[in-house]
């Protein structure tokens, strides 16, 4: 049996070594405000606890790596625990933590905790950790982390997503070329900076489709493409049967069905099956049908997006269902053998990945009604997605309808007037 000072020992000794990998890979985006949070400790003792809650396959392990040498260039004490590996191994967070600080007597200790989610008594544990004001703690978990979490800790921490990949993240971590973007020269129709903007990504569009069926997620990199499909279908299995029975207690069969539940949503056609039609195929209640949904929203697995305010006319099938990385998708339209005729589905993924980034994302229900509705800052956008067609027309009686302010148009043109502005889907994605 491995006695926990024998591990934490061994770990301490093992973790350049572990984490090598990590050394030569360009580092997320968001390492940038996490960095900042070391800096602040080590020069202010600024002590706070970070949470990081993210789909899996988002790189949060290589975060964790990449700032455990960031950090240990300034000190040695910093510790990563896996606490995955813990739970393995018998031994619980707390008790590694204590032991840790009893072997080696950090002064200002930086802990890693990765997946924290796998400690039962994980949000009590960071509460006391935290309230000793002693260490920066930056933690880890699944996107379910939250629904667990104590509204004590809730308080005490910070919180960070670590999103999917967007295009221009995708093209630096794969190709080391352009950086940040953002979207508000497309919402205030700046059309000089909108060039410029399209001038720069121009060179690596070609890439577009590639980001949307393989690169939103980091670990499909140096990888073939059925490779990928294949690693991200595993991924959506673990999901399913290891996160979702955290968001809620569902039986084997009730799992099962709910991976079926996520082909039919993937399909091009899924995402006009009534809950009713989705009882029927599947063989259960509508009222489960609901819950599995539910619980693959929480898990992060699926994104909602519910339809507008105050409209009176009503659907039967609820909210639109996005999948939070299109990557998701396309693994199981692959599975499925329907992977060519999902591009616009992918897209559309993307596209509410962005937007919901930005502003308050809902859609107009009922025949004809606009893909999205996006509020930011108080302006209102009509928001069409289409490959191939001009949906202008559409967008304008959309606006009218819902009394927004522009409309926008992702598909294949460039124009735009007072009011509307069409782009190419391609340049759309090389914006942020």
């Amino acid at each position: 049996m491995v006695q926990l000072d024998d591990y934490l020992i061994k770990l301490v000794a093992d973790l350049p070594r572990r984490f090598e990998y990590a050394r030569g890979l360009r580092r997320r985006f968001i390492f940038e405000e996490l960095q900042g949070k070391v800096n602040s400790f080590m020069r202010e003792g600024r002590c706070v606890t970070v949470l990081l809650p993210g789909l899996r396959g988002t790189g949060k392990t290589t975060l964790l790596a990449q700032l455990y040498f960031y950090t240990h260039s300034m000190t040695s004490e910093v510790i990563y625990l896996p606490v995955d590996e813990l739970r393995l191994l018998g031994f619980t967070l707390i008790e590694a933590v204590e032991r840790y600080l009893e072997i080696f007597r950090p002064e200002r200790p930086v802990l890693l905790l990765d997946e924290v989610q796998y400690d039962e008594k994980w949000p009590l544990t960071l509460k006391v950790l935290n309230d000793r004001k002693q260490f920066l703690i930056i933690a880890t978990g699944s996107s379910a982390l939250n629904l667990k979490e104590s509204p004590d800790l809730a308080r005490r921490a910070e919180h960070i997503h670590v999103h999917p990949l967007t295009f221009r993240e995708y093209l630096y971590l794969s190709e080391g070329v352009l950086g940040k973007g953002n979207l508000k020269p497309l919402l205030d129709f700046d059309v000089e900076l909108m060039e410029r903007s399209m001038a720069e990504s121009a060179p690596y569009l070609w890439k577009a489709e590639e980001y949307l069926r393989t690169g939103s997620l980091p670990f499909s990199f140096d990888r073939k493409e059925p490779e990928v499909y294949e690693a991200v279908f595993t991924l959506i299995e673990r999901m399913i049967y290891r996160d979702l029975p955290q968001v809620k207690g569902f039986d084997s069969q009730t799992l099962e069905k709910a991976l079926k539940l996520l082909f039919l949503l993937a399909n091009p056609r899924g995402e006009r099956f009534s809950y009713e039609r989705l009882s029927k195929i599947l063989g259960m209640a509508k009222g489960t049908v609901i819950s599995i949904i539910n619980a693959l929203i929480k898990a992060g697995i699926l994104v909602e997006i519910p339809s507008i305010g105050g409209m009176t006319k009503k659907v039967k099938k609820g909210p639109k269902l996005k999948f939070l990385a299109p990557t998701l998708r396309a693994a199981l339209l692959y599975k499925s053998g329907e992977l060519e005729k999902g591009l616009s589905a992918l897209l559309e993924d993307a596209v509410a990945f962005y937007l919901s980034k930005i502003g308050k994302l809902e859609y107009e229900p009922g025949k004809g009604g606009a893909d999205f509705v996006l509020t930011v800052d108080g302006r209102k956008y009509v928001v069409e997605v289409g490959l191939g067609k001009d949906r202008a027309t559409q967008v304008r009686r959309s606006m009218e309808r819902v009394s927004a302010d522009r409309g926008i148009v992702i598909g294949e043109k460039f124009y735009a007037n007072d009011d509307i502005l069409s782009i190419p889907w391609r340049t759309f994605l090389g914006m942020i």
